[in-house]
C-alpha cells in the first residue's frame, strides 16, 4: 500500500540538538523535514521513548537564524526517530516555510499544506 502523506517531505541535512525535560540536550542529524516535523538520526543508545517531548534547535546560519520548535517523538526506528512539530515561534515558522518553499517549488501545494497545518489546529 502506497505512503499518503499530507506533508512533503524534503532533504535537509544539518546538525541540531533536542532539548529533553531535564535540560539535557542531545546532539541528532536532520535528515528531512516538513511543515509536520522532522526525521532526525541519533545515537544507538537514544533514550528517548514514543511520547517524550523536546524542544529542537537547529541553526540555520552563522547570523542567528535558527529554528525552535516543540515536538513529542512519535517514533523509533533503527537509528531514526520521528518528531511532529507541536508548537513552532513565528519567525522559526517563518523560515521553516521558506526552506520548504524554496525546496518544493510548487506554492500552490504550499498553500494547501499551510491550510492543512492551520486545519489541524
Amino acid at each position: 500500500m502506497a505512503e499518503r502523506r499530507l506533508f512533503s517531505r524534503i532533504d535537509f541535512k544539518a546538525k541540531a540538538w533536542l532539548v529533553d525535560g531535564a535540560g539535557h540536550h542531545h546532539h541528532v542529524l536532520i535528515r528531512d523535514l516538513s511543515l509536520h516535523g522532522v526525521l532526525a538520526a541519533v545515537a544507538e543508545d537514544w533514550p528517548g521513548q514514543s511520547g517524550d517531548r523536546f524542544e529542537l534547535q537547529l541553526d540555520l546560519d552563522s547570523h542567528g537564524h535558527h529554528i525552535i520548535m516543540q515536538t513529542c517523538q512519535r517514533h523509533h526506528h533503527h537509528d531514526c526517530i520521528g518528531l511532529e512539530c507541536l508548537r513552532i515561534d513565528i519567525d522559526s515558522a517563518g523560515y521553516l516555510r521558506r526552506l520548504v518553499e524554496l525546496n518544493l517549488g510548487d506554492d500552490q501545494l504550499l498553500q494547501r499544506q499551510l491550510a492543512q497545518l492551520v486545519a489541524e489546529d
